[in-house]
């Protein structure tokens, strides 16, 4: 994933050289997806000073290989900042670097085990997060998708004891517990798919069970057997998270699984059709014919 080429790294990018590294300190470029350099005249970028980049209009930014430390308020109030990318290399972020920010989506490469500063981006984000992983173990590298429900708390007031009770709303609030020593629990994660399943729409608890069975790092066979059991009650939930994301190799995937009735196949083509998804309409109709077989017509001789 990790390759920048010179041609792409985004102008006007001031920096300062201090004690720890080069830093980053502002932007003056219209770049809206903004790809930073991991090294300025030979020497790696090591941070990002605080309002560096705020208030700036990028969409997506793709952070430095060897940055150690992103200052507060980093990218403070940039409302369109959807996207990051970085490396393991950073343990954190600095307090309110993405006040203010939309950010739904996260790329990281592990290079070096499991640690990451994923906690400290879902303490900054309340909406719902998917993030890939990249984890380089044993000389393979093995990608993870992970879906981080929405969660925000809400002030109600009891006026007869007059105090204001927290009200919190949404699954994502325990997922985001599911860390430890900077690490992702999965075990802790996928032991409390019950709270998914009462407090998020079906299309959400698929999509977050479609994930972990198509990247199934440190799942064990209990959990397999509880996603492969709400998958099969919610096969067109899921079809339809894999078609909104134009994901065909997710479709593939769904399709070798052994969940599919007669009923979710023709759903599947409907939506196939109605998105002009030729190819993978006639990929349906071929796993059609193989999982439900016309039965050959008996012929009977007097």
């Amino acid at each position: 994933m990790w390759e920048k080429r010179q041609s792409e790294i985004s102008q006007g990018v001031a920096w300062e050289k201090r004690e720890q590294g080069i830093y980053l300190i502002g932007y003056s470029g219209e770049d809206e997806e903004l790809i930073l350099p991991d090294e300025i005249e030979g020497e790696p970028v090591t941070g990002i000073g605080a309002y560096a980049f705020a208030r700036t209009k990028i969409t997506m930014v793709w952070l430095p290989l060897y940055l150690r430390e992103v200052e507060r308020y980093a990218f403070y109030r940039c409302k369109e900042l959807g996207k990051l990318i970085l490396s393991d290399s950073l343990p954190e972020i600095g307090g309110g670097a993405l006040s203010g920010c939309q950010v739904r989506q996260v790329e990281m490469e592990l290079m070096e085990g499991e640690k990451s500063c994923l906690k400290s981006i879902l303490d900054e984000i309340r909406f719902g997060i998917k993030a890939r992983l990249f984890y380089h173990l044993d000389g393979k590298e093995q990608e993870v998708r992970i879906l981080f429900p929405e969660h925000y708390e809400e002030a109600v007031e009891n006026t007869p004891a007059r105090i204001l009770v927290t009200h919190h709303h949404g699954a994502g609030g325990y997922y985001r517990q599911c860390f430890y020593d900077r690490k992702l629990d999965y075990k802790r994660y996928d032991e409390i798919f019950f709270r998914a399943e009462a407090e998020e729409a079906p299309a959400v608890t698929a999509e977050l069970s479609l994930n972990r069975l198509r990247f199934p790092f440190g799942l064990s066979e209990s959990a397999r057997a509880s996603y492969e059991g709400y998958m099969k009650e919610h096969l067109t939930d899921a079809a339809d998270v894999l078609f909104e994301a134009d994901d065909s190799e997710g479709i593939r995937f769904l399709l070798r699984q052994p969940y599919w009735t007669g009923e979710a196949m023709e759903y599947a083509l409907e939506k196939a059709a109605a998105r002009g998804e030729t190819e993978l309409f006639s990929f349906l109709m071929e796993e059609k014919r193989r999982l439900f077989p016309r039965e050959k017509k008996q012929r009977f001789e007097l």
